[in-house]
């Protein structure tokens, strides 16, 4: 039987970021539409175009970087969480900065996950890992 992939949104700026979280996906065969926003407002207009949309696809997963031009990452959680269809939808919080008060504010807004972007390509790489463990249980994990 042939599974749909998961629909996963990443709000990420940096482009380098966004394609190491491509390969991490990729490297433990997480099969999945990809759509990459490069700033908070952008990736909120999409959330809630999604949402009123009752045709379109449910987001599976978001991985959030917390510093996004225009709208940050929180206020990107607190917009998914206030909506009818994605309120639940399960969250990975990615930053660069190792803060205390970034990973609280992450956990404020139900992100599952916190993920300290790392310095090198194997540790970004386990970032699949997590993806494929918080997916791993649901239909159409690879």
């Amino acid at each position: 039987m042939e599974t749909k992939p998961f629909q996963i949104l990443l709000a990420e700026d940096r482009p380098e970021d966004a394609e190491l979280v491509r390969m991490a996906l990729k490297k433990h065969n997480v099969r999945c539409t990809l759509h990459v926003i490069r700033d908070g407002a952008k990736a909120i207009e999409l959330i809630n175009c999604l949402d009123r949309d009752p045709q379109a696809p449910p987001l599976d997963l978001c991985l959030v970087d917390m510093h996004l031009p225009k709208r940050g990452g929180e206020d990107v959680l607190k917009s998914l969480r206030s909506t009818e269809h994605h309120a639940q939808t399960p969250v990975i919080v990615m930053s660069g900065i190792n803060a205390p008060q970034v990973e609280v504010a992450a956990a404020k807004d139900a992100a599952l996950v916190f993920f300290q972007k790392p310095l090198t390509l194997d540790e970004y790489l386990q970032l699949g890992s997590i993806v494929q463990n918080l997916l791993g249980n649901r239909p159409g994990a690879a």
